[in-house]
């Protein structure tokens, strides 16, 4: 992404407190200002007021608080979506950064939250007076670009606590980064429908939000995040869906020009159908457990989903909620401090070698490591080891990426009907066909790619090649 030089300098302002929150007719006016633009950053918690409060203290001490940097709103010329719809609201200003700042400024004027035990109506005549005398500084750019603005945001935040995300999600008005924001969350100016796994109501006490399918808040955009790692695997790696994704790699999608709105809507009923699953799944949870998804819980279900998309090309649950409970065991024995995976110390699977903690602390971390395609792999691995076979639980209705029936029986004839793990009798009851090089790993689905196995062995090798899992079994014997 490359932008040109801003063809005006900005200048610069200064105002009180008592124009910015009082004078309606100021330019500066809180309500003539866009401040909370999408690309903006979102506030840091939905659940207390630390920042704004730190704000406050500072301007009450008389520390200055920084330069605000917006810019002017176009009333004429070429406006790009998101402009539209604030000059449609009667905004002349747009904020670049720090939105956080003017939010906690009227927020506090207006009574929202106190600041050293005191509400802003409990303060003194003097003590008002005062706050509201105190100066803020504004630099004022002229109508910019989605591009300009964003990077102007990146630039003056990287010695500030912004995280990976928010800057993503400075890119503004992008195609990737609307389809992100917009299917993940609400955003004001747009009035959007968002999916219904992210549907949350307003608590009437604290008006904090109430996720009705997941267990975690977007504080932070940790909902966008999430969810921008799971685009990014469909359109990237549509033909092996389960790995990992970089926050490089993310940068990268977001700054390549090639993601518009035509390309991205090839993959939105995929991207739909895997949301609509990880939403079944929190149903299922809910009435089990009456809360919705963990952050682990969609991560797992998700990397489990990926599975099932890479290995049948078409498929059904034969009863999801069925499915959800041969999850929720596996993953809870998984899971289980006291359980017998907890007692397992985890090994390399190249070279055997004792790596110091558990199975079950292994599976924890490494479904939190959603950058590392080997440890995705390896988890989700010792999951489907512990789940039952799954094809007994779909109903496939492309067979393209499984062996067919005379393949199985050509191959267990040629190894004279013994198993190609442990060597011993195996007939064709109790007989899995597996790939030597795992389908995960870009192991075709042919015939020189083919072993048949006992079920144990294919249901523990995951996503594990053949000789990989050999070795280590050959080990443990």
């Amino acid at each position: 992404m490359s932008i040109s030089q801003i063809s005006k300098r900005p200048i610069k302002e200064t105002i009180t407190i008592n124009e910015f929150v009082f004078d309606i007719l100021s330019e500066f006016y809180y309500r003539n200002i866009d401040c909370l633009p999408v690309g903006q950053r979102l506030p840091v918690s939905s659940h207390n007021y630390n920042k704004s409060i730190e704000i406050i203290e500072s301007i009450l001490l008389h520390i200055d608080i920084g330069m605000i940097t917006i810019m002017n709103l176009a009333s004429d010329g070429v406006l790009n979506r998101e402009q539209r719809r604030a000059v449609g609201k009667a905004f002349k200003k747009e904020s670049i950064d720090g939105g956080h700042r003017k939010r906690a400024i009227w927020s506090y004027v207006n009574d929202v939250f106190p600041v050293n035990g005191k509400f802003f109506s409990e303060l003194s005549d003097d003590e008002k007076k005062d706050f509201l005398e105190s100066e803020i500084s504004f630099t004022i750019y002229d109508n910019l670009d989605a591009d300009t603005k964003g990077f102007i945001f990146r630039n003056l935040n990287k010695t500030t606590d912004v995280n990976f995300i928010e800057m993503l999600n400075s890119y503004g008005n992008i195609p990737l980064a609307n389809y992100v924001r917009e299917k993940v969350r609400l955003v004001k100016q747009i009035d959007n429908s968002y999916h219904e796994l992210f549907e949350y109501t307003n608590s009437a006490k604290t008006q904090e939000p109430i996720y009705r399918y997941l267990s975690f808040d977007n504080d932070r955009l940790k909902q966008d995040l999430m969810f921008a790692r799971i685009i990014h695997r469909y359109m990237t790696s549509p033909k092996e869906l389960l790995g990992g994704t970089e926050d490089k790699d993310l940068s990268e999608m977001y700054e390549n020009a090639m993601y518009t709105d035509e390309y991205i809507k090839k993959f939105n009923n995929k991207i739909d159908d895997h949301l609509d699953f990880l939403r079944v799944m929190a149903t299922f949870r809910k009435l089990k457990f009456k809360v919705g998804l963990s952050q682990h819980d969609f991560k797992i279900l998700s990397y489990l989903y990926f599975y099932l998309q890479d290995t049948y090309d078409s498929f059904d649950f034969k009863d999801k909620e069925v499915f959800y409970e041969i999850f929720a065991m596996a993953n809870a024995e998984l899971q289980n401090a006291d359980g017998k995976y907890s007692k397992i110390l985890h090994k390399d699977p190249n070279t055997g070698k004792e790596l110091g903690y558990s199975l079950q602390t292994m599976y924890k971390k490494y479904i939190a490591a959603p950058s590392n395609t080997n440890k995705i792999k390896m988890a989700v691995s010792l999951l489907i080891g512990e789940m039952p076979d799954l094809e007994n639980f779909l109903e496939v209705k492309d067979t393209k990426r499984n062996f067919t029936q005379m393949e199985k029986e050509a191959k267990l004839a040629e190894q004279e009907f013994v198993c190609g793990i442990d060597g011993y009798q195996l007939n064709m009851k109790d007989a899995h066909a597996a790939h030597i090089v795992a389908h995960a790993n870009g192991g075709k689905t042919v015939y020189s790619n083919l072993v048949m196995v006992r079920a144990v062995y294919n249901r523990e090798m995951g996503t594990m090649n053949l000789n990989t899992y050999r070795e280590n079994f050959q080990k443990a014997a």
